[in-house]
């Protein structure tokens, strides 16, 4: 969903067009994660103390990433670098999750 998002995205030529999408992909995305991020405040709260840390992560680098995001609808100067950058770190974070709740599962 997210690479042919940003694909539409990048297709667009009128800025008002590209504002437009990126909003609407805001909240795409936001009803997309909106069962993980439930899911991670679990975990936050009740999970073992390093899935609850890895947890953390996610819900630190989710905000950051949204909030980078926001900053290119308002069309700020590196906006966009400033969201890859924050998407990345989300995604290894992600990555970091999921690899501390596979081992709490494990060792449950």
């Amino acid at each position: 969903m997210a690479d042919s998002a940003v694909w539409a995205y990048a297709q667009l030529d009128d800025p008002d067009d590209r504002l437009t999408r990126i909003q609407g992909l805001r909240v795409e995305l936001r009803d997309a994660f909106d069962p993980l991020m439930r899911c991670v405040r679990v975990i936050v709260l009740e999970g073992p103390a390093p899935a609850a840390e890895a947890a953390k992560g996610v819900q630190r680098t989710a905000a950051e990433a949204c909030r980078a995001l926001w900053r290119v609808t308002e069309g700020d100067p590196g906006a966009r670098e400033r969201f890859d950058e924050d998407h990345r770190a989300f995604r290894h974070r992600l990555e970091e999750f999921i690899e501390a709740a596979r081992t709490a599962m494990i060792a449950s």
